[in-house]
């Protein structure tokens, strides 16, 4: 396996890190009976450390989908040249 292709499925499990955590902190602050109701009402933002959970996993989101483009255009750029 390339090493662009282990980091990128590393990257995956980070993600999955940062929604775990990110959605444990957020229901640690907020009570696992938030996490259970439907959410219909408006609530303040999280704060402390489940605020910068939230923040890290929501700019892993924005930057995710550039770094896997880039990812697969090395990797062909890369079987590409194998051929020619």
């Amino acid at each position: 396996m390339h090493i662009e292709l282990f980091i990128l499925c590393m990257s995956v499990v980070l993600g999955l890190v940062h929604i775990v955590l990110a959605a444990h902190s957020a229901s640690f602050q907020r009570g696992y009976r938030w996490t259970a109701s439907p959410r219909d009402e408006q609530l303040p933002a999280v704060t402390g450390m489940a605020g910068r959970l939230s923040r890290a996993l929501v700019n892993f989101g924005e930057t995710f989908p550039l770094f896997v483009a880039l990812v697969f255009l090395v990797h062909a750029t890369l079987l590409l040249r194998r051929v020619f």
